[in-house]
């Protein structure tokens, strides 16, 4: 399974970022998922996690606001919040030209994308109700 280094980095730090978000979560909320306390109306719609932290949900998503740039990511099947896709990905790095260089050329990102596909490092579920992709 072989994936470009510049992606696997991007998508690492993007998972990476998620997932500071989604502990600051818990730290609030404990164990119950971001998404099922916003829709049961136990958090609103947008607050701060922290001093340097906000959120704001939106859909079957959040956006979370660090104060240099935003990470925007959907929920996926399961309340996994461990998914990306081209879209995302290519958002994420476009706020971080400085981080990222290699991926500022938007059609790179999505040539590399689709290579991880093909070699499958990276696939979607057979999900109904989700685009997102994960790590094979």
């Amino acid at each position: 399974m072989m994936i470009d280094e510049n992606l696997k980095t991007v998508i690492d730090d993007y998972l990476g970022e998620v997932q500071k978000g989604i502990n600051l979560f818990k730290s609030k909320i404990g164990d119950t998922p971001p998404l099922v306390a916003w829709r049961n109306k136990d958090i609103p719609q947008k607050g701060k996690l922290s001093d340097d932290v906000k959120y704001e949900f939106h859909g079957i998503g959040c956006v979370l606001i660090f104060p240099e740039y935003e990470v925007d990511f959907d929920f996926g099947p399961d309340n996994r919040s461990d998914g990306f896709d081209l879209w995302r990905l290519n958002l994420y790095v476009s706020n971080r030209a400085k981080k990222y260089p290699y991926f500022q050329d938007e059609k790179k990102l999505k040539k590399e994308f689709e290579n991880a596909i093909e070699a499958s490092a990276i696939a979607q579920l057979d999900h109904p109700y989700s685009n997102l992709y994960f790590y094979a």
